[in-house]
């Protein structure tokens, strides 16, 4: 029996599946099982909807969109904080998003983040991101409440009462207010 090099081994549990059943069949087989598996950035991600992208500590860019070794993925129902804005409370202005972004940063850190994709608006991925896996904690629903984003006018209905709860709270972009 011949072994497999590291880049044929399975990484999810379709992969495996169809790894193993490849492993008595052809050539071709082999190779659509590697296919469908993790390249080497990490990255893993499919075309239709519920497909996911995956990855160790992906790239914040706002408080709304991370970058997985080049691919972004918008949390859906979120409008992000851009890191260039700015909030008023009272007479003082302070750089909410940077600090929006550090937030998300921080929560993201080095864990491993699964998105799974809901929807796509000009050729971006709309995604609903857990930590640590499918079942951890809710990125999308954890900014909200932290008030770090703002839920969405239309996809975002399903967080406007965490917006609510972190307004009267004053925490994140409310505080002050």
């Amino acid at each position: 029996m011949q072994l497999l090099r590291p880049a044929l081994r399975p990484t999810s549990l379709g992969a495996l599946a169809l790894w193993s059943f490849c492993l008595f069949a052809t050539p071709e087989c082999l190779a659509q099982s590697r296919d469908q598996s993790r390249d080497q950035s990490g990255v893993q991600s499919g075309v239709q909807a519920g497909s996911q992208t995956q990855g160790r500590g992906p790239a914040v860019i706002d408080s709304a969109t991370l970058d997985f070794a080049g691919k972004r993925v918008r949390l859906l129902g979120l409008r992000g904080v851009a890191p260039a804005e700015t909030c008023t409370a009272g007479a003082l202005t302070w750089p909410c998003g940077r600090e929006a972004r550090w937030a998300a940063q921080n929560r993201v850190g080095r864990h491993w983040v699964v998105c799974v994709e809901q929807a796509r608006a000009d050729e971006e991925v709309l995604a609903v991101c857990y930590l640590g896996g499918i079942g951890g904690p809710e990125l999308n629903a954890w900014l909200v409440e932290q008030g770090w984003a703002r839920a969405a006018p239309v996809e975002g209905a399903d967080y406007r009462p965490l917006e609510d709860s972190a307004r009267s709270a004053g925490r994140g972009l409310w505080r002050g207010l």
